[in-house]
C-alpha cells in the first residue's frame, strides 16, 4: 500500500473498532429500547468499513470506489459480496440477513423482533471479532473485555396470536413472516456462524472439581429452592460434529496465537488428535460434552461447546507436548492392559 491507501486503511480499521464497541454497548446497555435497531445499525457499519480496508488492502484504493463514479464508495451489500464469493457460506447470509433488518427496520420494527434475531447478531459478534483478527491482526477482545462479546437477551418468545393483537396488521405479518424465514434457515445451515445462542446453565454435580463455582445448601434459610430435571434439546446443548469440533478447535488455538506442536513439528489440529482427547478422557461417557443419539440398534454422537473448551484449554497450558504426551499415556495404558505385549516396530 501506498501512503495514501495506509493513512486511509488505518482509519477505516480505527472507525470500524468503534462501531463495533458502539453496537455492543447498545445492546448490552438494559435502558436502551432502540437495541435491535441500534445494533444492526452500527455491526453493519462496522462490517462495512472492515471490509473495505480489506478491500484496499488486497487491491488499492479503487476497489472500494464505482468504476463510472468515483465520488461514491460501494455499498456494503457488494463488500460482502466482494470478500465472501460464496453465497451459501453461513456467514454471509448471517451478514445478508442483518442488513436486511437494518434496511427495513425504520418502518417495520418492533421490540419483538429481539427474540428471532439474538442467535443472528451473537453469530455477528463472533464472525466479526474472527474475521477481524483474519484480515487485520485486530483482536476485538484487546478493544473490549472478552465478557462483552456475548450479547445479553431480556426478551422472551411472543406467540403469533399476541402479535397480532398488538401491531397493525402490515406490521404484524412482516414480523411473523421474518420468524419463519429465519428459523427455516436455521435448520438449513445448522452452523454457529449462522446463528448461536450462548446459554448460561447451572446443574449440580458431585465432584467440586468439575464446577465453575460452589454453593451451600442452608437448611435455617427462608428461601427454599427445588431441583427438577429439565428437557435438553441436544440441537442446542450439542450441536457439533466432530469436524465442526475440529474446526472450532484450530479457530480458537489460531486466534488466541497458540502454536500446537508434535515431534518437534508445528501443526494443525487433526482428527487423530482428536481421538486422543476422546479415547484418553473418555469424553463420550461425560454428559456436559457428548450426547449419544440411537436410531434403532445404531448410535452416533454429537458435542458440545464445552469441549472445544475443553480441548483448547488442554493444549494452551502445554502446545509443545500434550499430544506426544497423550499419545505416550495411551500406549501405556494398552501395555498394561495386556501384559508381556510388545509396541509394534514397524
Amino acid at each position: 500500500m501506498n501512503d495514501a491507501e495506509e493513512s486511509t486503511y488505518n482509519r477505516l480499521i480505527e472507525k470500524s473498532s468503534e462501531a463495533f464497541v458502539l453496537a455492543i454497548e447498545l445492546y448490552n446497555r438494559p435502558s436502551i429500547k432502540y437495541r435491535v435497531e441500534g445494533f444492526s445499525f452500527f455491526m453493519c457499519n462496522a462490517w462495512e468499513l472492515m471490509l473495505k480496508a480489506k478491500l484496499i488492502k488486497d487491491r488499492g484504493l479503487d476497489a472500494v470506489y464505482y468504476k463510472d463514479n468515483q465520488d461514491r464508495t460501494i455499498t456494503l451489500d457488494r463488500c460482502i459480496a466482494s470478500v465472501f464469493t460464496n453465497n451459501k457460506d453461513p456467514l454471509r447470509r448471517n451478514l445478508e440477513d442483518i442488513v436486511r433488518l437494518r434496511n427495513t427496520s425504520t418502518h417495520f420494527i418492533v421490540e419483538e423482533y429481539e427474540q428471532i434475531y439474538v442467535g443472528l447478531f451473537q453469530s455477528c459478534v463472533t464472525n466479526f471479532d474472527e474475521k477481524m483478527f483474519e484480515f487485520h491482526g485486530v483482536r476485538m477482545s484487546d478493544v473490549v473485555p472478552p465478557h462483552f462479546l456475548t450479547l445479553s437477551m431480556s426478551a422472551s418468545p411472543a406467540r403469533p396470536e399476541t402479535i397480532r393483537a398488538k401491531y397493525p396488521p402490515a406490521i404484524a405479518e412482516k414480523f411473523l413472516f421474518d420468524e419463519a424465514e429465519i428459523e427455516q434457515e436455521q435448520d438449513l445451515f445448522e452452523s454457529q456462524r449462522y446463528s448461536c445462542v450462548m446459554v448460561t446453565q447451572m446443574a449440580i454435580v458431585k465432584n467440586p472439581k468439575n464446577a465453575d463455582f460452589c454453593v451451600n445448601i442452608d437448611s435455617s434459610s427462608d428461601k427454599s429452592m427445588r431441583v427438577a430435571k429439565v428437557f435438553q434439546d441436544p440441537k442446542r446443548t450439542h450441536p457439533l460434529s466432530v469436524k465442526n469440533v475440529i474446526g472450532h478447535v484450530n479457530k480458537r488455538l489460531k486466534k488466541n496465537g497458540v502454536v500446537l506442536m508434535a515431534g518437534g513439528k508445528a501443526k494443525e489440529f487433526t482428527t487423530n488428535d482428536w481421538k486422543l482427547f476422546l479415547n484418553f478422557y473418555d469424553l463420550k461417557s461425560k454428559e456436559q460434552y457428548a450426547y449419544r443419539h440411537e436410531v434403532a440398534n445404531t448410535a452416533n454422537y454429537t458435542y458440545s461447546m464445552q469441549v472445544v473448551d475443553f480441548i483448547v484449554e488442554g493444549i494452551q497450558d502445554n502446545p509443545s507436548g500434550i499430544i506426544d504426551g497423550l499419545k505416550r499415556e495411551i500406549r501405556k495404558k494398552k501395555s498394561e492392559a495386556t501384559p508381556g505385549a510388545k509396541d509394534s516396530k514397524r
